[in-house]
């Protein structure tokens, strides 16, 4: 009896010594990477890079918190920045953010005792919400030259009194032209040339982001085609048909169509069911621009706009009292 408690006393011993000795190696192992070591960057996963660009990471409301986490190798010697477009906003493998509406560069990067380091960059969107000033991203809008009078087009508009470049701010003044609605603001002269991420104010001393706008010598080339030209009297019964069904065909969300027009009277674009081409709303909610003299009126076509051509018949000028003279497209 004796000699079989000793043999599994002995048999206890061995694999006790073994397991023992399997688990000190592996903390060996584990504890091995040195900050001589190059370090990695584990998590997050950042998708390959598209046409030499980085493609986006998240995409999240601007009411959300930006949540994220870095896992790092070696671990012991290695610190982790979080960077937006090129700036350090935030040191340690955790980061909480909260971020204006927009589209921002997001980079990670490791850095080891010994100065080596490595990186990860993708693009973090944040949406904004549907009530908020939401600025398009027409060409014209978006390049400016300092101490020029410019306009940015957008949705929501109405509320900001106050866009700022950094610290240079511009008062606005708000334009509503029918389907045309914007803000027209003065450059700060004194900006120096560059690229600057500007917010926009409301009356109640709301901040929202307003995306990038480039300062430059030169105002941008912007060009128009003509898509008609002649002399067409518009009235209640002789709206301007002669592009209906063509223009869903010469034309694509975000583009600006321009009708050159003079008279005494009012009208708009729209459907082929005369509903308004930007809102779908219809007489008496319509929103015909009034005409007085010679004008241009410009409608920032929507993909909702597209949806109204195809389901609605084509596209039309309508109203009464004005002649156009040129149709055009930028």
């Amino acid at each position: 009896m004796k000699k079989i408690l000793y043999s599994l006393l002995a048999v206890i011993a061995v694999f006790s010594m073994g397991t023992f000795s399997s688990c000190s190696e592996d903390n060996e192992e584990f504890i091995t990477a040195t900050e001589d070591d190059f370090p990695q960057i584990l998590l997050p996963w950042f998708s390959e890079w598209e046409n030499g660009e980085p493609v986006e990471y998240k995409n999240i409301s601007r009411d959300v918190e930006f949540v994220d986490s870095a896992t790092v190798t070696p671990a012991l010697y290695t610190t982790v920045q979080w960077l937006i477009d090129d700036e350090v906003i935030h040191e340690g493998l955790k980061i909480q953010h909260t971020f204006l509406a927009g589209e921002y560069v997001l980079k990670i990067v490791a850095t080891t005792t010994k100065g080596k380091s490595t990186s990860r960059t993708g693009i973090l969107t944040v949406r904004p919400l549907e009530s908020d000033p939401i600025p398009g991203n027409e060409v014209g809008d978006r390049q400016v030259v300092p101490g020029s009078v410019v306009k940015l087009h957008g949705t929501n508009m109405d509320n900001v009194v106050k866009i700022s470049f950094g610290e240079k701010e511009a008062a606005t003044n708000f334009v509503a032209d029918g389907d045309n609605s914007y803000v027209k603001y003065t450059v700060p002269a004194d900006l120096a040339l560059g690229t600057y991420r500007v917010t926009l104010t409301d009356i109640d001393g709301n901040v929202y982001g307003g995306g990038k706008i480039e300062i430059s010598n030169e105002a941008p080339v912007v060009t128009e085609e003509t898509l008609w030209e002649g002399e067409f009297n518009v009235t209640w019964d002789t709206p301007f048909r002669e592009l209906q069904s063509q223009f869903k065909d010469l034309v694509v969300a975000g583009d600006i169509v321009r009708a050159y027009v003079t008279g005494e009277g009012q009208g708009t674009m729209a459907t082929g069911w005369w509903s308004n081409i930007l809102t779908g709303l219809q007489d008496p909610d319509r929103g015909d621009i009034m005409i007085s003299g010679t004008m241009v009126l410009e409608f920032v076509l929507t993909d909702s706009s597209m949806q109204l051509m195809n389901e609605q018949d084509g596209a039309i000028f309508v109203g009464d009292g004005y002649t156009i003279t040129k149709i055009t497209k930028e």
